[in-house]
């Protein structure tokens, strides 16, 4: 088949969106219960290696009035539920080293992906996911949420009325504290689990997209500026092991673990127009959560954590009042909120930005529309995780970022 480039993909319209998921845990129960909620989406299949998991998944079909859908177990059912004909989407919410092999799978299989982040955890599984989109011509999204919160949507819409003036530099972060929740069988997780054995392997920044993801929309990577090179480091780990020797004792089989994970990553990243971007990635101390999400343009300034901030020139010295803060919000309200927000926020509470999400992925599926977020988002955003460790073992030089679109990023 001919490979060409997938940049405003449109594929032809359908009336309804039919789905199979892969990956039944606690973000894919949720994803259940927004898609049924959405016009225009039937769910045909589930696929987990617990069968407890696709229990679950099918009561909350049934507590909608829907009947149960084909389901498959065992480490190769998730290919037969690609396989299977009437599927247009496959939406995967599995761990993160099977993300980029089954979304590969479900698009040579003639689906549309959309897959958890991060998409990928190396470049060579990036390229992977652009090669494939390209050559089968069929969308592969990556669910990342935190572009559809309010903050994020509607500081875009201003950046795009011009309100920042020219953006020179921007900041994100994903700090965290999971301890507990790493270390504990919260969610049903185990001491065992993948992101223990990935944290015990791997350095650098391995979760980068919560903070980049908003940030390269803001910038318009692939739409006129790229992300060029990046820097990055890390403090040595010791916040995980120290917990868990807390929590379990000292001499404790649970706590003989050994992350090579530093706990706080440190990335700078340099576009091809000369804008910088800093990125943070902590999960193993106490702080309280925050995905900074700054704004640094030559008319003005934004900031979401902790509080809501803005300024403008010429007065950039004093910031907005929490009323003219909340009048401006209003005022540049993202049209996606205005069409969606109720409705998410009644059925998602705070939770709201993946109701948006969803709805925004069905809604260019059925009126044949490119996506908000393409295959080369997913490969730019997650490539990261092997860039930034090849950094921090290289003693922090620099690195140089793929251009995954082959030349056409300001096209």
């Amino acid at each position: 088949m001919e490979q060409k480039n997938v940049l405003k993909l449109s594929c032809p319209p359908l009336d309804e969106v039919r789905i199979g998921i892969i990956g039944l845990g606690v973000r894919a129960k949720r994803a259940v219960h927004r898609l049924i909620n959405i016009e225009g989406t039937r769910i045909n299949g589930f696929c987990d290696i617990v069968p407890s998991n696709t229990e679950e998944a099918q009561r909350i079909l049934k507590d909608k009035g829907l009947q149960p859908v084909k389901e498959y177990c065992g480490e190769n059912g998730w290919k037969s539920l690609c396989e299977q004909k009437d599927i247009d989407l496959i939406y995967i919410c599995t761990d993160w080293e099977s993300h980029t092999p089954m979304a590969v799978y479900a698009m040579e299989c003639g689906k549309h992906a959309a897959v958890e982040i991060p998409a990928a955890t190396t470049v060579s599984e990036c390229w992977q996911l652009v090669n494939t989109a390209e050559r089968t011509q069929k969308h592969c999204i990556m669910l990342e949420n935190c572009c559809y919160d309010s903050f994020e949507l509607t500081t875009l819409h201003m950046a795009q009325q011009g309100l920042f003036g020219e953006i020179l530099h921007a900041e994100g972060a994903y700090i965290h504290d999971l301890r507990d929740r790493i270390l504990s069988n919260e969610f049903g997780k185990r001491l065992s689990n993948w992101q223990i054995r990935f944290n015990t392997l791997h350095n650098g920044n391995p979760y980068p997209t919560h903070g980049l993801g908003p940030i390269c929309q803001l910038l318009n990577i692939h739409r006129g500026d790229r992300m060029k090179s990046l820097v990055s480091m890390s403090t040595k780990p010791v916040g995980m092991n120290l917990y868990a020797k807390e929590v379990y004792g000292e001499d404790s089989p649970e706590a003989q673990f050994d992350h090579k994970l530093g706990d706080m990553n440190t990335t700078l990243i340099r576009t091809e127009n000369g804008k910088t971007i800093l990125l943070q990635y902590n999960v193993s101390n106490p702080r309280p959560y925050n995905r900074i999400h700054l704004i640094n343009g030559t008319k003005g300034y934004a900031q979401k954590y902790p509080v809501n901030q803005f300024a403008f020139s010429p007065h950039s010295e004093q910031v907005l009042s929490p009323e003219q803060t909340n009048e401006l919000l209003a005022k540049y309200e993202h049209p996606f909120l205005k069409e969606t927000g109720r409705k998410a926020i009644d059925l998602c509470g705070e939770r709201a930005r993946d109701y948006i999400m969803d709805y925004r992925l069905i809604h260019c599926l059925r009126n044949g529309l490119p996506l908000d977020m393409d295959v080369y988002d997913a490969a730019e955003w997650s490539c990261l995780v092997e860039l930034t460790e090849i950094s921090v073992n290289n003693d922090s030089h620099p690195v140089e970022i793929p251009d995954f679109t082959r030349g056409r990023w300001n096209q």
